[in-house]
């Protein structure tokens, strides 16, 4: 994601508020690749249901988290599973 629709959405959600919106976290490649399920699962659903306009992740990037995910040496996990099907899920949905 650019930096200026990070700074849009910051924008247009009120930056002065010091409460942080679901969603404004995108998780990196390097995140996706690395970091445990449990603390991925949030941060992607989040990402992908409820993040602001500006944040709403295409099919393109999922599809990356996706493909990311598959190569993981833990892909088989019943965690990381869950993880896919819910970007299969999001992918089905035609955003």
């Amino acid at each position: 994601m650019p930096e200026s629709a990070f700074r849009a959405a910051r924008e247009s959600h009120g930056h002065d508020n010091p409460s942080i919106r679901s969603g404004m976290y995108v998780p990196t490649r390097r995140e996706v690749a690395k970091e445990p399920p449990k603390w991925l699962y949030p941060v992607l659903i989040d990402w992908m249901w409820e993040s602001p306009s500006e944040l709403i992740p295409n099919s393109v990037q999922i599809a990356e988290v996706k493909s990311v995910l598959l190569a993981r040496p833990d892909a088989a996990d019943p965690a990381v599973v869950q993880i896919i099907a819910e970007c299969d899920e999001y992918l089905a949905c035609g955003t």
